[in-house]
């Protein structure tokens, strides 16, 4: 097994948090404590934030929609982060997906703008460390970290594996919870996601899917606005 969770600290009340860092790809390893990943951060406390202050981070990327933001805010009062958000889901066509890799495609063909954007933030001067975040940290998060690590040419056995971790966090009562906070915003296509969990099968899909019809990570987000210097930009300062 691949690792993905490495020597940073866990942070309490965050949900499915790690970071990519030691994370081995053709071109190196990923450096600890530059990017990491989560659920949402609504119930960080004291203990929370005062672990995410000791990370240093810079940025904070909120994938999610304006209805679950002012549901379940972020709790980051007294800490120096810019929050970007970049909702992920809007403007989906009207039939809702069926499965996960449904809706897996419909961001790939619908939102390709919006997932190259992310892309664009981390690169910019001065924005890691950074984290990226969802609801349950595995659907818009984990589309856009496999993006991030297939631009780097990491193999899917890395990239599946990164995905898969999340199977294990979001469990019992998280996943309750999670799935309550779905309902409560009108989310159908988020109650299904949290239900279905992170299978190898269903990543394994969508990278296929990306290079058939997309030409691979990089070329999509190239299509779709990140320039090449962009994702050199990002790749020396993850690498």
């Amino acid at each position: 097994m691949i690792e993905t969770s490495h020597d940073l600290p866990g942070v309490p009340g965050a949900v499915n948090f790690r970071d990519l860092g030691g994370l081995r790809i053709d071109a190196g390893v990923i450096r600890p404590g530059r990017l990491m990943r989560a659920g949402e951060l609504s119930s960080l406390g004291p203990a929370g934030r005062a672990a995410l202050a000791e990370l240093d981070l810079h940025t904070v990327i909120d994938l999610r929609q304006p209805r679950e933001r002012e549901q379940h805010p972020d709790d980051l009062d007294g800490l120096r982060i810019t929050v970007l958000e970049r909702p992920l889901l809007a403007e989906l066509p009207e039939d809702r997906p069926r499965d996960l890799f449904d809706l897996y495609r419909a961001m790939i063909d619908g939102r390709g703008e919006a997932l190259a954007n992310v892309v664009k933030d981390l690169a910019v001067p001065g924005a890691l460390p950074a984290l990226l975040h969802c609801m349950a940290g595995k659907d818009r998060t984990g589309l856009v970290t496999a993006l991030i690590l297939g631009s780097f040419d990491a193999s899917d056995e890395v990239i599946v594996s990164d995905y898969h971790f999340s199977e294990r966090e979001i469990q019992g009562e998280t996943w309750k919870r999670l799935r309550e906070h779905a309902r409560s915003a009108g989310m159908s296509e988020q109650v299904l996601a949290v239900g279905r969990g992170a299978p190898r099968t269903l990543i394994e899909r969508v990278m296929a899917y990306l290079r058939e019809h997309h030409g691979g990570p990089a070329e999509y987000l190239r299509s779709h606005g990140a320039t090449d210097e962009e994702l050199g930009a990002l790749r020396a300062a993850l690498i």
